[in-house]
This record gives structure tokens, C-alpha cells and sequence, in this order.
């Protein structure tokens, strides 16, 4: 009898998005991306959506004038994004991988949006992430961040970012503004982040 799969690979991505269990897909482009986008700040070029799910994110980019890529493991996730976008016309690609290694793209991007996928990124790659996330964007590119914040002693679940993970993108970009809240009943925080 197999096990669980392991906790963040893509075998149990994949069964969440199969089970339905995805609070976090909730059909709704959230509204810092709605403001970032109508702030005029964003007007062309590539954006990679990392960890874009079912692609709700990257297809709102798509029609705002941006060329994007989204990246996933769950296949399932994926395959919605592609049906979605293709059903639209709308300049979204979708492909399976790590994104804490984005060697594979052949784009410098302008933008690049994580919601919830940093956090969810075990400790000893969260700095490949950064690595690699800052070799794909082009100067002056921006970066969207959100993330859920620490809880000590959190042992299910995405134990959060904070300033010891916020260090991790200096000095490849500059924090332009961060701001905390609530989802979930769970401290959270966006961060906008530039590319120096």
C-alpha cells in the first residue's frame, strides 16, 4: 500500500488540486494585482506567474497586454489554465516545473507574480528560487509577492516568511513596499519587489 505523497511535491500538489482541496483557488484575481496592473506600472512585455494553479492570475495579466508563462507542478491545475486561456485567445502559456529553477525559459520577463507559492518552497531552495527568479527578469523589472507570515512552532502547512526570507532577494532587488493582513485568519503580507 503507497503512502501519502511527500508534503509540497507534485504528486500531493496534484492531489489537492484532484480533490478539490485548493482554498486558495478562489476564482478571484485578488485586488493588489488589480491595482498594480491599473497603476500603469505593468504595460508589456512577458510576466511569469509562479505557482499560477488554474491560471486565473496569468489570463488577467494576459489581457492587460502581457505575454506570460505560468508555471506549476500540478498537472491538473495546468491543464485548466490551458483550456481556460486557449478558450480566451489570450497569450498565456502553462508549463510543469520547479519554479525554483526557471533555467529552462528562454524569456527575460518584466514581471513576475507569486501568490502563496514562496512560502510553500522548503528552506533549502528558497534561495535557488531567488537565484533563479532574478536571472529570468530583466532590470527595473517588478515582483509581486504574497506570502503568509511565521507562526512558531507551525509544523502543518507553510511555516511563513519573514525578515530572515525577505533577506534572501537582497541584493538582487529592492522592496519597494510591503503590506500585512489577514487571509485565512493567518497573518499574511504582499510585498513589491523590484529588480535592481
Amino acid at each position: 500500500m503507497m503512502g501519502e505523497p511527500e508534503r509540497g511535491s507534485a504528486a500531493w500538489w496534484e492531489d489537492r488540486y484532484r480533490g478539490g482541496d485548493i482554498p486558495w483557488d478562489t476564482g478571484v484575481v485578488p485586488p493588489e494585482v488589480v491595482s498594480l496592473v491599473a497603476s500603469g506600472l505593468l504595460t508589456s512585455g512577458w510576466a511569469l506567474d509562479l505557482g499560477c494553479g488554474s491560471g486565473i492570475s496569468s489570463r488577467y495579466l494576459a489581457s492587460h497586454g502581457l505575454r506570460v508563462i505560468g508555471v506549476d507542478l500540478a498537472r491538473s491545475a495546468l491543464a485548466r489554465a490551458w483550456r481556460a486561456a486557449e478558450s480566451a485567445a489570450l497569450p498565456a502559456y502553462f508549463c510543469r516545473a520547479d519554479v525554483s529553477d526557471l533555467r529552462f525559459l528562454g524569456v527575460q520577463a518584466a514581471f513576475a507574480l507569486d501568490i502563496g507559492c514562496f512560502h510553500a518552497v522548503s528552506p533549502d531552495r528558497q534561495r535557488a528560487y531567488v537565484d533563479s527568479l532574478a536571472a529570468r527578469l530583466l532590470p527595473g523589472a517588478y515582483y509581486l509577492l504574497y506570502a503568509f507570515e511565521p507562526i512558531p512552532d507551525v509544523t502543518d502547512g507553510p511555516s511563513g516568511i519573514g525578515p530572515r526570507e525577505i533577506t534572501l532577494f537582497v541584493p538582487h532587488f529592492l522592496l519597494r513596499w510591503a503590506r500585512h493582513g489577514l487571509d485565512r485568519d493567518r497573518p499574511s503580507a504582499w510585498y513589491l519587489m523590484q529588480r535592481s
